[in-house]
């Protein structure tokens, strides 16, 4: 017998005001048990714990279906030892814990010895008090579906009447049905946020596989929009139309694009309307008969001909003369052209990819542009970021077009931190296609196969429009320094590098026992300056030795 668990008769102190109290302490400590967020399980152990101590409910235990097998097992207890809940295991509907179970309704027994539904499975009568044991078993509920018992031993001899426990165990286990119906929710929802977490980076990397094929590189957010809006458009038949500064990778959408579409089989055609003669602009697109014009000697098919079944990527569209925009617009709208000197109307199926640079509105405003073509082009309008957007995809950039223009050249060339540093905080004004230039610069100009920042800065100045190779105050430095100024001129005035300032800089080096940092102040140098001089004038930094103490 353990008297531990199982206290002889309460005494006469033990009121009904001090059993009131204990039972509000109950209650108290088992609603803060569940704020605290702990498993279920763990909770309805601390509660079976202050059942047995506060109110002499004793050898308490929370028993649950198996999810695999559908046998009844022990998953929380006090009072029991460890054999004695690995035998409390009980078949569907067997015993008063699986009618209990199967019912849902509350049962007591009134003395287990009398009672052939009590099993005494999991605790030998032995191991109880000699006098009446009674047997509470109650469902425990969550959203109307019974999802497990709650059984506690009791003492017939108890001054506390039998009322007043169940009222307080139908408070627990109504607790211990809220602990379960909480962790179901949290499981729920994490699943929810895991498999939405899986589609995320499946569609990532969907994406991100999808933009690499087409040589699309770049992870940021305005980037992965605009190829979410390729992806999204590209089987149907809408005309697309490419916005965004020159060197932002049109022609690259527009060819991904196709190539995503049912029409991936078929011909992709460019047309730059910025590099076709305003006379030569409708036999270029419609093609042209034999003896059309002087010099058209042969019959020509023009592009839409030669796209058809395919895509047309019309660049720079905003260059299109206004006489030609009309028949275009014939040609969106009616699916048939001409050619030139001819009389017959030729069917052609055609998707239109349309690009430019221009701000096709203002161009209608001032009449250079027709509204009816404008309000035909600009059907799923996509814009793609500038470079200077996207700072977080230059490193990517740089890399790849490394790997590219190494194989090229030949060559192994690297960057330093530094060096790469510089890249990144560039503004790029010329976006994709100028930090291509600059990079192959670098690579056929640099003397060795790791580059540093001097370098990098030395190819970048000379990139600035009328900037002098001996000078590196350029915009890159400005924009370093004050990222917000307003960019009047690409290059900041600033005094040429000459050999006077070679005995200057030497003896300020000297002084300052060639700390840099101290000689750039000294000489109202920046850093970056600093390090210039010293390269173009081949001044040797000399450190002196410490002293061995």
């Amino acid at each position: 017998m353990n008297t531990a668990m199982d206290p002889a008769p309460a005494p006469a102190k033990d009121n009904k005001e001090e059993l009131a109290a204990n039972e509000q302490l109950l209650v108290r400590e088992s609603i803060n048990l569940l704020s605290r967020g702990l498993d279920p399980l763990t909770a309805a152990q601390h509660m079976l714990h202050l059942l047995s101590e506060l109110l002499g409910l004793n050898r308490g235990r929370v028993v649950l279906p198996d999810p695999q097998s559908g046998e009844l097992l022990i998953r929380a207890a006090y009072g029991l030892t460890r054999e004695e809940v690995r035998k409390g295991r009980y078949a569907p509907g067997e015993g008063i814990t699986g009618r209990v179970l199967q019912s849902g309704e509350t049962l007591i027994v009134q003395d287990i010895d009398a009672e052939p539904g009590y099993l005494a499975r999991a605790i030998e009568r032995s191991r109880l008090p000699p006098g009446t044991v009674s047997f509470i078993a109650l469902p425990i509920q969550v959203d109307q579906r019974i999802a497990g018992v709650l059984g506690v031993h009791r003492l017939r001899s108890r001054q506390r009447p039998l009322g007043a426990d169940l009222q307080v165990l139908r408070t627990i286990a109504e607790l211990i049905g809220q602990s379960f119906k909480i962790q179901d929710l949290i499981q729920k929802r994490t699943a929810e946020l895991q498999a939405e977490n899986r589609s995320l980076k499946a569609a990532l990397l969907r994406r991100a596989e999808f933009s690499r094929n087409w040589g699309i590189i770049g992870e940021a957010p305005k980037l992965l929009a605009a190829l979410n809006q390729l992806e999204q458009v590209a089987s149907s038949e809408a005309t697309v139309l490419l916005l965004g500064e020159s060197g932002t990778g049109k022609e690259l959408f527009a060819r991904a694009l196709h190539l995503q579409s049912a029409r991936r089989d078929q011909p992709f055609v460019k047309v730059n309307c910025a590099a076709i003669p305003e006379t030569l602009f409708e036999a270029e697109l419609f093609g042209h008969e034999k003896g059309a014009y002087t010099g058209a000697s042969q019959q020509r098919i023009g592009r839409f001909e030669q796209a058809n079944g395919g895509t047309l990527f019309l660049d720079e569209i905003g260059d299109l003369p206004l006489a030609v925009q009309v028949k275009l617009l014939r040609v969106l709208q009616e699916r048939v052209i001409e050619r030139l000197g001819g009389r017959t109307e030729i069917a052609v199926d055609v998707r239109i990819v349309a690009a430019t640079h221009q701000d096709l509105g203002a161009l209608v405003q001032a009449q250079r542009f027709r509204l009816d073509l404008y309000y035909r082009l600009n059907v799923i309008p996509i814009h793609l970021p500038a470079l200077r957007e996207r700072p977080g995809d230059i490193k990517l950039l740089v890399r790849h077009l490394l790997s590219q223009l190494n194989e090229r050249h030949q060559r192994d060339v690297r960057l330093t931190p530094d060096g790469m540093s510089s890249l990144v905080s560039y503004p790029w004004p010329g976006n994709i296609r100028q930090l291509y230039n600059v990079l192959e610069r670098i690579v056929l100009l640099a003397p060795d196969d790791e580059v540093a920042e001097s370098t990098v800065d030395y190819a970048l100045v000379s990139e600035v429009q009328g900037a002098p190779r001996d000078t590196i105050a350029i915009e890159v430095e400005r924009h370093r320094a004050e990222p917000h100024a307003p960019q009047a001129s690409a290059v900041r005035d600033y005094q040429h590098v000459t050999q006077d300032e070679r005995e200057r800089i030497r003896a300020a080096l000297d002084q300052h026992r060639g700390n840099k940092s101290r000689t750039a102040k000294a000489l109202d140098l920046t850093l970056r300056q600093l390090n210039y001089r010293i390269s173009v004038l081949g001044i040797e930094v000399c450190r002196p030795r410490l002293s061995k103490l």
